[in-house]
């Protein structure tokens, strides 16, 4: 999960995205102290619903459309989804966060 959170914590910020960027540091920082309160915070609607939460980041539109924003585009919701599966393996999994991870993996498979 750590490394997870690590890696959507530099796609954000790599994007210009400081402000999420600072929210998954915080949850990483926390996840090091007490992964369960962490975990509570990642399953939140600020970061899987509506238009300022990480889940909403769109790394191709940010990025021009490049390849390499492409292809970071595709890590981040990959990412989001393996934190899903890890949130609903302990049971802390939302419904908005299922939704939109359910939603990211069917973009994933049509654009493999």
């Amino acid at each position: 999960m750590n490394d997870d959170l690590w890696d959507v914590e530099q796609l954000l910020r790599r994007y210009g995205h400081g402000d999420r960027a600072d929210r998954v540091m915080r949850a990483r920082e926390l996840y090091a102290r007490d992964p369960k309160r962490a975990l509570r915070v990642v399953s939140g609607d600020d970061w899987w619903g509506g238009k300022d939460s990480i889940a909403a980041v769109d790394l191709g539109l940010d990025g021009g459309f490049s390849p390499e924003a492409r292809r970071d585009g595709q890590r981040l919701r990959a990412t989001l989804v393996a934190i899903d599966e890890t949130l609903a393996s302990v049971g802390g999994s939302n419904p908005q966060a299922q939704l939109v991870a359910a939603q990211f993996r069917k973009w994933l498979v049509s654009q493999a």
